[in-house]
């Protein structure tokens, strides 16, 4: 049986979780300040409402069935994020300085977006945003939170790998004007080809089993970030990541040349304090970090 949002049974869930998690109906009635026989009620209705057995009863001991491990799960997190959205209202818990730490190709190729957002949601957070080298391996400590170009050495903070970026080639659809798209890779010679320094045009083309550019074929920029703004400029053919033209892509203002891709030397890593030694704000940051990545990435 669906439950309908208007009508769910709060209370039944709440008491199913709390079954749930101890695996007993008297730990649960406890917890909920009720008694053992009203925690048995609310689960009964509740199973009564879903059609499914939710616990396994044996000699007085729970178990989980499978429908109930799947209930759980989503209930548990569903509480979860209640709890925590609770915590975020409060913008006094919330005020102060937040210090992020990012390369200027990160920045300018996605993270000024989810920053803009961030900031649109928590005002009272005083975000401060400062240019770290990619590859750096020694990170300021007064920077909160890290987001690097290379795997640092980051001493006593955490590190999570965030994702890797693979390269293709895209531009803007004056390049091609109204000819017939490329269909070989090698089509692309014939085109001017943006390069940076971490020559992804070279490793891609040896994919590909083509012999490489020669130099007055190619544009060098230094930074990643300047090849996006020369593509979208017009200028010629780009390797980039998906994230950070996903946009460009949508509306049709870049134009991808090649699913093929290549992919980067180095990961992106996220590098903070521990939980028990990161403020209030971080916390909400990095949960919103990885939503919205979730998003890009997909």
């Amino acid at each position: 049986m669906l439950l309908c949002r208007r009508k769910l049974p709060l209370n039944a869930l709440r008491a199913f979780e709390a079954a749930a998690r101890h695996c007993n109906l008297r730990s649960a009635a406890r917890e909920l300040g009720v008694t053992h026989g009203a925690v048995s009620r609310q689960v009964r209705q509740l199973e009564g409402q879903l059609g499914v057995a939710l616990f396994e009863r044996s000699h007085n001991r729970l178990a989980l069935t499978s429908a109930g491990q799947r209930l759980m799960a989503n209930v548990g997190e569903a509480f979860d994020q209640i709890a925590k959205s609770a915590l975020y209202l409060d913008p006094e818990s919330m005020a102060g300085s937040l210090v992020i730490g990012s390369t200027p190709s990160i920045t300018l190729g996605w993270l000024l977006r989810v920053i803009g957002e961030f900031h649109r949601r928590y005002p009272e957070v005083q975000l401060q945003l400062h240019s770290i080298a990619p590859g750096e391996k020694n990170l300021p400590a007064a920077h909160d939170i890290c987001i690097c170009y290379g795997l640092p050495n980051a001493g006593t903070r955490l590190v999570t790998e965030l994702f890797t970026e693979r390269y293709f080639p895209v531009c803007s659809p004056a390049v091609v004007g109204g000819g017939p798209m490329p269909r070989r890779p090698r089509d692309l010679l014939q085109y001017p080809l943006l390069e940076d320094r971490h020559g992804h045009w070279m490793r891609w083309f040896e994919r590909q089993g083509v012999t490489a550019p020669v130099a007055d074929n190619l544009l060098f920029l230094e930074e990643s970030h300047q090849i996006i703004s020369a593509v979208r400029e017009g200028y010629g053919v780009g390797m980039v990541d998906r994230i950070e033209v996903s946009r460009d892509l949508r509306r049709g203002s870049l134009i991808a040349l090649s699913e093929d891709k290549v992919r980067a030397e180095h990961s992106h890593y996220l590098v903070h304090d521990p939980n028990d030694r990161m403020s209030l704000r971080a916390r909400v940051f990095i949960d919103f970090l990885h939503q919205s990545l979730q998003v890009l990435l997909s």
